[in-house]
């Protein structure tokens, strides 16, 4: 990051801490007392602690799957959808499979990927050969499949007891994701951040890698480099719904164990901005959502101890993304040929050797 960029972030991240204690003061508390229960509902105990790692893994499982898509210039937004999706199929596929054992993990989240994977196929297809804009056929199929979703809780995937609130029934125990820390929610899903992370980091390096990101600004070039504009886009699109249907996966084998209406809650969405905040950088993905995750647990303790809502952590979301798009503006106003930048000849080279 250059001396000007740092200070545009800086003064970004300056304009959001203003703008959160006049809201806190707003709300009838002293900021230092609200900031005080900030830290401590997020490192208060094991348990927080635990809290804020389970809120977390979602969105950077998202983020993750999301950001080779963003990286090669495909705004896709609909994790929520595929997130919903992938939770509704590996239900369906856990409540019927006639298995034991860790079967049901692997059947879930193979489920789970494949109902993501599906969900984010159409749009794919449509943005690749019909040059449909990605993003709005994407955000419209996130209502489809939350209705769809309702649907299947009132019909096929209806619990068998009578209750108000559309669910399915529970998991079997066997299809649970095992708890890691007595005591709290913390699952043996949180270990899968780590190994998309390795991934992530890996692919960044490889030829790979740098075509799919020379594709945003010069799409000729990386063509000429082996990746076509529907590979660049159904693949990349793909990826993120995988990554999205996992996430949905998790949720339910490792906290809710249920359907519920309310799987999807936003972390397909809070899971984009996540790759944004983190500059599509798999360490800054992960540091993002660990900062969100600590926003979301932190505001809890912020609400027991002032008088400020807990749905400040919401607002204060939506000023980071804020933040980081007045980031991003100022550079695109600053080197408005910035896009059009040649590769680096080694760059170049190394990915022509590595084209088949």
């Amino acid at each position: 990051m250059t001396g000007r960029s740092g200070a545009r972030a800086g003064m970004a991240l300056g304009f959001v801490l203003v703008i959160v204690v006049a809201l806190i003061w707003l709300a009838g508390a002293n900021p230092l007392h609200a900031f005080s229960g900030l830290i401590e509902g997020t490192l208060g105990d094991s348990y927080v602690i635990a809290e804020t790692l389970v809120t977390a893994a979602p969105l950077a499982i998202v983020a993750l799957g999301v950001m080779p898509a963003l990286r090669a210039g495909v705004f896709t937004i609909g994790s929520e959808g595929q997130l919903v999706i992938g939770a509704m199929v590996s239900t369906a596929v856990t409540l019927s499979f006639p298995g034991s054992g860790p079967e049901y993990l692997a059947i879930g989240i193979l489920a789970g990927m494949a109902g993501g994977m599906l969900w984010a196929l159409l749009p794919a297809l449509l943005r690749a050969y019909l040059h449909v804009n990605e993003i709005l056929s994407t955000l419209l199929l996130n209502y489809i499949a939350g209705h769809l979703l309702l649907m299947m809780l009132n019909g096929p995937l209806k619990a068998n007891a009578q209750i108000a609130t559309p669910r399915s029934d529970p998991w079997p125990a066997e299809a649970h994701l095992p708890y890691l820390l007595d005591g709290t929610r913390l699952h043996a899903g949180v270990l899968l951040v780590l190994a998309l992370l390795v991934a992530a980091m890996i692919w960044t390096r490889t030829a790979s890698g740098l075509r799919y990101g020379l594709h945003a600004s010069q799409p000729e070039l990386s063509a000429r480099l082996g990746l076509s504009e529907p590979r660049a886009v159904i693949a990349t699109m793909l990826v993120a719904g995988a990554a999205a249907g996992a996430a949905g996966w998790m949720q339910v084998s490792g906290l809710t164990h249920t359907l519920y209406p309310s799987v999807g809650g936003g972390l397909g969405f809070t899971g984009i901005l996540v790759a944004l905040l983190g500059g599509l950088n798999p360490v800054g993905i992960v540091a993002a959502a660990l900062v969100l995750g600590a926003l979301d647990t932190g505001a809890q303790g912020m609400q027991i101890g002032t008088s400020v809502p807990a749905s400040i952590a919401e607002v204060i979301q939506g000023l980071l993304l804020l933040a980081v798009a007045l980031v991003v503006a100022g550079r695109s106003l600053k080197s408005p040929g910035s896009k059009q930048r040649p590769a680096k000849p080694e760059q170049v080279a190394h990915m022509k050797e590595a084209t088949p």
